[in-house]
């Protein structure tokens, strides 16, 4: 899975990410966990590679990082901001 490219944009600012899609013209802004997620998410990423992006960048668990990751995803997936990728 990837952060969908078509009419979507994104802008780090002061270690918050601020998404914008365009098509549906509304826009999400994250913590820094959140923005660590969205620059893995620019390349295929499976959720077992965002978990351990969390946890090399901020030393947490396993768990917390999974629980972390999957909400993240959940959330996306909701506003239809990610793609899967063969």
């Amino acid at each position: 899975m990837r952060l969908r490219t078509e009419s979507v944009t994104w802008r780090e600012i002061d270690g918050e990410m601020v998404i914008l899609d365009l098509s549906s013209s509304t826009y999400l802004k994250t913590n820094q966990a959140g923005s660590t997620l969205m620059r893995l998410l620019a390349e295929d990423r499976s959720l077992g590679d965002l978990v351990d992006g969390l946890m090399d960048a901020y030393g947490i668990s396993e768990e917390d990082a999974a629980k972390d990751a999957g909400a993240f995803v959940g959330m996306l997936r909701e506003r239809d901001l990610l793609e899967v990728v063969d």
